[in-house]
């Protein structure tokens, strides 16, 4: 096989994985909130329900990262690709990955997980920040019910602290762009 037909091949693995992810992605996306539903109606029946929402929208937030975690890495790794297929076949074949940079969100640029903020904003953008708004708002709900109603501190100080060390591991990778830094130091050697 030569060089642009092992490119390909290697394309078409890195976007069917990127559908995967993406498809898993909006399931998942799906089970959160009718859970997140459910959780909600119920705790007004019993209150100890609310127990189980940070829970939840915390493990939903780490899940639906990790979905992003591999879209990212499909995104990069089929950039790349796609540029090597241009730059052996000497001509302009692909451009699926200027069309996704433009508009879902520019790959290479700092972002919030996926949600780019400022002028490359986009609906994609705006998606992602309502997910995790919508269970950020979850994750309030049973923390002040955790805290005012059962004036259970110990379970509220401990989800806390997992909430702490969750968003630090995640900023460190997502926002302060570890993951990418690794790839682009692949890339350029």
């Amino acid at each position: 096989m030569d060089e642009l037909n092992i490119t390909h091949d290697q394309l078409k693995r890195m976007r069917s994985m990127n559908r995967f992810y993406h498809h898993q992605f909006l399931i998942d996306v799906r089970i959160f909130f009718t859970l997140g539903i459910i959780c909600l109606s119920f705790s007004l029946v019993n209150s100890k329900i609310a127990y189980v929402l940070p829970f939840l929208s915390l493990f939903g937030s780490v899940l639906l990262a990790f979905h992003a975690y591999y879209l990212i890495f499909s995104r990069h790794y089929s950039e790349y690709l796609e540029k090597k297929i241009n730059k052996i076949s000497k001509n302009q074949v692909f451009l699926t990955h200027k069309l996704e940079n433009r508009y879902f969100f520019p790959i290479n640029d700092k972002k919030i997980v996926v949600a780019k903020i400022g002028k490359d904003f986009s609906w994609f953008s705006f998606v992602t920040l309502f997910i995790t708004f919508y269970g950020l708002i979850m994750y309030i709900y049973g923390m002040i019910n955790i805290y005012n109603l059962f004036n259970d501190t110990t379970t509220f100080y401990g989800i806390l602290i997992l909430t702490a060390i969750t968003f630090s591991i995640g900023y460190w990778w997502f926002v302060k762009n570890t993951g990418e830094k690794r790839l682009k130091e692949v890339y350029e050697n």
